[in-house]
């Protein structure tokens, strides 16, 4: 199952993003943490001008 989330903003610098809170950094991990909880993972595709797209993949549960 794919959870994808995009806008056409922009963008960012993903390895900033990873040091510095301005960008948001800690609700990017926050979303990581929570996708890797389920054993899921967590995809960004952005740089400054373009916009940003989020993938959060998750394994699919088995029908009951």
């Amino acid at each position: 199952t794919v959870l994808v989330v995009e806008d056409d903003g922009k963008g960012f610098d993903p390895d900033t993003a990873r040091t510095d809170n301005s960008y948001g950094g800690l609700g990017l991990l926050g979303i990581r943490e929570r996708a890797s909880l389920i054993g899921g993972d967590l995809e960004i595709e952005t740089s400054p001008d373009t916009g940003t797209a989020i993938y959060v993949r998750v394994p699919h549960a088995p029908a009951s």
